[in-house]
């Protein structure tokens, strides 16, 4: 969030998320910090990641397994059974059925190595999104250590000027910038970062608009 959207409306009884407006007051003078790059591959990495695809239940799939293997061993079961019939006889009856249990047989085999097959890609796949959303979780954790170094350096590089600011703000002396109220710090953190959208100003801090863009070296609108 630019330190704009922090303090675009200065009136007693604001809220104000100090740490995260320090931080933008710094991004607004252009600080950068040690992590930028690595924050850049890592956020580049998360967006290469592409989202699994749906993994059909695998019980499902091993009942399949199941059921096509029961399946094929009664079809050669039936094929022993017709070729020892028809090894006594050379009944042609027997050989069309002889003929139909072979290609029985090979049918639930194909269907079997089908549901086999169905069944191992299901687990690779399952082994990619359990792999990817690990991945994800590893990327994201590191991106959140990186970008709260990142803050940290962005806040040390402007707190000294922002309790310097603090200090003479008009007609306050805040001990320091936790213990300020928020009017007083988000006048400090405009003084000191920039701001080139008009800030409305609804404290009664200042006698007049000049007097305002002066000390704060911004544009304000008064109410």
């Amino acid at each position: 969030m630019s330190l704009y959207r922090h303090v675009k409306v200065i009136v007693p009884g604001m809220s104000l998320s100090r740490r995260a407006a320090l931080a933008a007051t710094a991004r607004s003078l252009g600080v950068t910090t040690s992590v930028e790059e690595s924050i850049r591959e890592t956020e580049a990495e998360l967006r290469s990641l592409s989202d699994p695809e749906p993994v059909p239940p695998r019980a499902e799939l091993r009942r399949q397994v199941a059921e096509t293997a029961a399946d094929l061993e009664a079809k050669r079961e039936r094929v022993a059974t017709v070729r020892g019939r028809l090894r006594e006889t050379d009944d042609g009856a027997i050989e069309a059925d002889y003929r139909d249990a072979i290609r029985a047989l090979s049918e639930a085999e194909t269907e079997h190595a089908a549901a086999k097959e169905a069944l191992a890609d299901a687990r690779d796949r399952a082994r990619e999104a359990r792999d990817v959303r690990e991945r994800r979780l590893r990327l994201e954790d590191r991106l959140e250590n990186l970008e709260r170094r990142a803050r940290e350096e962005l806040i040390a590089a402007v707190s000294p000027a922002v309790e310097t600011a603090l200090s003479r703000v008009p007609n306050r002396d805040p001990p320091s910038f936790d213990a300020a109220d928020p009017v007083s710090t988000a006048l400090a953190l405009i003084r000191v970062g920039r701001i080139e959208t008009p800030i409305t100003l609804a404290c009664r801090r200042f006698p007049d608009r000049d007097s305002a863009e002066r000390w704060l070296k911004a544009p304000v609108y008064r109410l």
